[in-house]
């Protein structure tokens, strides 16, 4: 009876150690740019878009944007795939991916656009 005890708390911890271990790896942290330049690691960074210096190539499905974050500063990124389909209108965006030397080379965009709701103060009569 003990055997099966110690078996099934050896299964359970196993589980748990596999469990905690894959949810660390899918895990990608937030970083300012230094961070991102010096780490060489996978990581996410966030910034405004600056849509001035943006090129898209069609051809190649090459998106190359820069950002800058809280403080002004610029980063040049880079997105191979096609291009969100609301990145014109977006405000900001996190991109993830890592600093090949260069440029931050994206995997993933996330876009965040202004929100229709925002700004508008709908006024109610009956009050």
């Amino acid at each position: 009876m003990k055997a099966k005890y110690v078996i099934g708390i050896a299964v359970i911890l196993g589980a748990a150690v596999f469990g905690a271990t894959a949810f660390q790896g899918s895990v990608t942290p937030y970083v300012n740019f230094a961070e991102a330049k010096e780490s060489g690691d996978r990581c996410q960074i966030m910034g405004d878009i600056i849509h001035e210096k943006t090129l898209y190539e069609t051809s190649s499905q090459l998106l190359l944007f820069t950002i800058q974050d809280e403080q002004g500063i610029p980063l040049e990124v880079s997105y191979k795939g096609i291009m969100p389909g609301n990145f014109e209108q977006a405000t900001s965006v996190v991109a993830k991916g890592r600093f090949d030397g260069q440029r931050f080379a994206a995997d993933e965009l996330l876009v965040k656009c202004p929100s229709k709701y925002q700004g508008g103060e709908v006024e109610d009569g009956s009050r």
